[in-house]
């Protein structure tokens, strides 16, 4: 018998060895596995799975703590009896209960473990009850599991000292969290609580991401929508202007006498040039702000082929670097060009005399824009009643709507110089 007590107590040293070491084990590997998952189930079915191997319990239960709001919302349920974890989501928040009710509002505000080795007992005296079903949802009523709840461990999962949730853990066995596994779960939870905020993180990161991919693709459709609706209004005003330039010239095939037919010659290009005005203004990247250069670049040789004069004969040059003109702006100031340009290509250079026609645009110290158009032609002053004397009276009309000042000057030519 004297050769027994010592073989019994190494063997029990042993034992207790090897249990430590176990748990050691399950801590490293959990702790390895934690830091390589960022989902919140993977998470805690590995936790389950570990805490299975050294404590004895039926339902795990993990839940999330909103402060802000003060309520509880379960994210995790698993239970010995399910093949698979519940699905917690229709279950609804759970405000927190006031100061002495409820377990586990009384746990969150101790900020601490709580242990209860008498669970029934306790939930007597608790006036705030809910108990899970194995339905998704919530009842006041205790579900028959086949056994009952004894002991319980709720442990807050905590980080820097502030309470992210709380993990329950439920036996049917009296006493089944001593001192010895207390610690060992707290330890355990500690680290679930670090890959816990990791998975948060990670979550809002995705949902960041499908936000901001949500909006790109509205951004997407509002732009498709914008395109659809800008390519409508320019066929609608191209339509509008075709209808009405014919409209013009089915008016011209029956006038005979040469001043009328030259009002509508020049009523049908101010049609035309209105109708490539728009159609120009949308076919540019940023409509709100105009490249006036450009602009006009696409705007001039059309009066070239509308009064049939070749650019051999009357040359345009353009000086306008660096203007960017808002929208109004720059199609007023192309009517004005217009004008001047038509005037100057039907009556600058009669006899097929040939010249040139020069386009000035600079923005001075002051921040005015100073515009002029000038011609190197035969200068004469158009008689009262006459087509060309009404465009002088239209660019004097747009030349008032900018605000600015016209200037005159029939010296070796024609010029017109306006600032605004």
């Amino acid at each position: 018998m004297q050769n027994l007590q010592p073989k019994e107590s190494v063997k029990a040293i042993v034992e207790a060895l090897n249990a430590k070491n176990n748990e050691l084990r399950l801590l490293y590997e959990t702790s390895r596995f934690f830091s390589t998952t960022l989902d919140i189930n993977e998470l805690y079915d590995k936790l389950f799975d570990v805490l299975r191997n050294v404590v004895d319990f039926q339902d795990m239960f993990v839940a999330r703590f909103n402060e802000k709001e003060r309520k509880i919302k379960y994210i995790y349920l698993r239970s010995v009896l399910e093949e698979k974890r519940i699905d917690p989501s229709p279950i609804p928040e759970i405000p927190l209960a006031p100061e002495g009710r409820g377990i586990l509002s009384e746990a969150i505000r101790k900020n601490d473990t709580i242990v209860i080795h008498d669970y029934q007992e306790r939930l007597k005296k608790s006036q705030v009850k809910y108990y899970i079903t194995n339905q998704n949802s919530l009842s006041e009523t205790e579900v028959d599991k086949g056994y009952s709840i004894q002991s319980a461990m709720i442990v807050p999962i905590k980080l820097n000292g502030r309470i992210l949730g709380f993990i329950t853990i439920m036996s049917k066995n009296g006493n089944e969290f001593d001192e010895e596994r207390h610690r060992w779960i707290e330890t355990l939870v500690n680290q679930a609580a670090i890959a816990n905020k990791n998975a948060i993180l990670y979550g809002e990161v995705l949902g960041d991401a499908k936000q901001i991919e949500a909006l790109k693709q509205e951004l997407e459709e509002t732009a498709a929508k914008r395109n659809l609706l800008l390519n409508e209004a320019t066929n609608r005003v191209k339509e509008n202007m075709k209808l009405v330039s014919s409209l013009i010239q089915f008016q011209m095939d029956y006038v005979r006498d040469p001043v009328q037919f030259e009002y509508f010659k020049i009523l049908k290009s101010r049609t035309s040039i209105v109708s490539l005005i728009h159609e120009k203004l949308y076919a540019t990247e940023d409509p709100s702000m105009i490249d006036f250069e450009t602009f006009l670049h696409g705007v001039i040789p059309h009066l070239y082929k509308s009064y049939e004069i070749s650019l051999n004969r009357v040359s345009t040059y353009l000086n306008v670097k660096d203007i960017v003109l808002p929208v109004d702006r720059a199609i007023t100031c192309a009517l004005i060009v217009n004008e001047l340009i038509s005037h100057s290509l039907l009556h600058s250079f009669p006899n097929k005399k040939k010249g040139n026609i020069t386009v000035d645009m600079q923005k001075d110290a002051e921040g005015k824009y100073n515009l002029s158009v000038r011609d190197n032609g035969t200068s004469t002053a158009a008689a009262k009643g006459k087509p060309n004397s009404f465009s002088m009276v239209l660019v004097g009309m747009l030349v008032k709507d900018l605000n600015g000042n016209l200037e005159l000057d029939r010296n070796n030519g024609t010029k017109i110089s306006i600032r605004f």
